[in-house]
């Protein structure tokens, strides 16, 4: 087939060599550890049912790599079906993943011979640490595993993926449909490659923060099992000594919160460029560790915070009011002079008004809050959700702002 289009996107990381032919520069490395999946059938319900969880993680002494080997066992559908994650060494190459070497590896995770179980399919894989420092060359763009490649750890892949394809694509089809020019595509890599970088670095350090847990359990060190046997079985000892490792051990599971509720890497995402139009106020302070915890703001190149509203019987979230393709104004009382300014632009503008007898309401106060404007100020939402513009008080000359700040948006300045 020949295809004529006026651009093109690539998106896989495992197939795609869109990246690599673009000459797209990459940072990190590939292939920096080995993984194996293996998909089984077992009834396991007699030692999870009671202690239901997504992911259980298995210390397993006798491990072919390391000393105690840890497994993930993932639920697939409760109790019967489940996916393990399994170490190998990558120097050396994948191991044949005959069905009996899948059968062992279960075996010695789930600690059961007698145990009925299925081997429905098993892969190998490599850990990766590698990131596209820019997202085009010219009007070739790549988005998702094409631009960060990651182990699984945080569960930031398809979020990450999904958040470029949606930074790209309204961008896009304002482009194509002449709304907006084409320098607003270059603000796809200033926005993106920051957070991809971040993701990548993020996950493959989460898996390294579990070495603590080793440690704790003496389990670093080469060690027939039965001695690493009798090293966890020493936590349980009424002794000095045991007592500091249940405090060392308990210490670095707890530091494991890096990998399991990071909310500020998924939430606090800020960007910088030209579809982003500042609004003076100071640059942004962190209360509390930006990657653990989530700091909601209305700030310009901040998502939209969260903040439950109410219209007529309904109860909708802030998030529910933009996106669907255009750009949304919020406002509330007072605002009506930025709902005419939305009215005389060429480009769609949805308008919400928040505040008692409006639109939609704020019951529990918590819009006043988040929003951080006046009720009289505004804010302009792209259509992904993110903040482009901010004024915090009603203008009189509301029309001339906001038609500067799109013509800034889309690229016409």
């Amino acid at each position: 087939y020949e295809i004529r289009a006026k651009y093109l996107i690539g998106a896989d990381g495992g197939r795609s060599r869109v990246a690599a032919d673009a000459g797209l520069p990459m940072s990190g490395q590939m292939g920096v550890a080995g993984s194996i999946n293996i998909v089984f059938e077992a009834d396991l319900a007699k030692y999870t049912a009671h202690r239901p969880s997504t992911l259980y993680w298995v210390l397993a002494p006798g491990a072919t790599v390391g000393g105690i080997g840890a497994g993930l066992v993932r639920c697939v559908r409760p109790w019967n079906e489940w996916l393990i994650v399994w170490g190998y060494d990558v120097t050396a190459g994948a191991p044949d993943l005959t069905t009996e070497y899948a059968e062992s590896v279960v075996r010695q995770l789930v600690g059961d011979d007698e145990i009925p179980v299925t081997i429905k399919s098993s892969s190998a894989w490599t850990v990766n640490e590698m990131y596209a420092e820019t997202y085009s060359a010219g009007r070739v763009f790549c988005a998702g595993d094409a631009t960060h490649r990651h182990p699984p750890s945080n569960g930031l892949g398809s979020n990450t993926s999904i958040q470029d394809s949606y930074n790209l694509a309204w961008k896009l089809k304002l482009v194509l449909d002449g709304t907006a020019a084409p320098k607003l595509l270059d603000t796809y890599t200033a926005e993106r490659a920051p957070v991809g970088k971040q993701v990548v670095t993020r996950a493959n350090r989460s898996i390294g923060e579990t070495a603590p847990i080793f440690e704790a359990l003496d389990g670093l060190s080469p060690q027939t099992p039965e001695q690493l046997w009798a090293n966890i079985a020493a936590r349980k000892d009424a002794t000095e000594a045991a007592e500091k490792q249940r405090a060392r051990l308990r210490e670095a599971i707890a530091f494991k919160v890096y990998e399991f509720n990071a909310h500020g890497v998924d939430l606090n995402q800020r960007y910088a460029s030209e579809a982003i139009v500042p609004d003076g106020t100071p640059d942004e302070t962190f209360a509390r560790d930006p990657e653990l915890h989530h700091q909601p703001t209305s700030r310009p190149g901040a998502r939209i915070p969260h903040a439950w509203l109410t219209s007529g019987t309904r109860t909708l979230s802030t998030l529910d009011t933009v996106g669907k393709g255009r750009f949304t104004l919020l406002t509330g009382i007072g605002g009506e002079g930025w709902i005419r300014a939305a009215e005389a632009q060429d480009v769609e503008i949805a308008t919400v008004v928040v505040g008692p007898g409006q639109q939609y309401e704020d019951p529990y106060g918590d819009w006043a809050r988040l929003s951080e404007i006046s009720d009289a100020g505004v804010l302009l939402v792209r259509p992904d959700g993110f903040v482009a513009f901010r004024h915090a008080s009603a203008a009189p000359d509301a029309e001339a702002l906001l038609s500067d700040a799109l013509r800034r948006i889309l690229g016409h300045a």
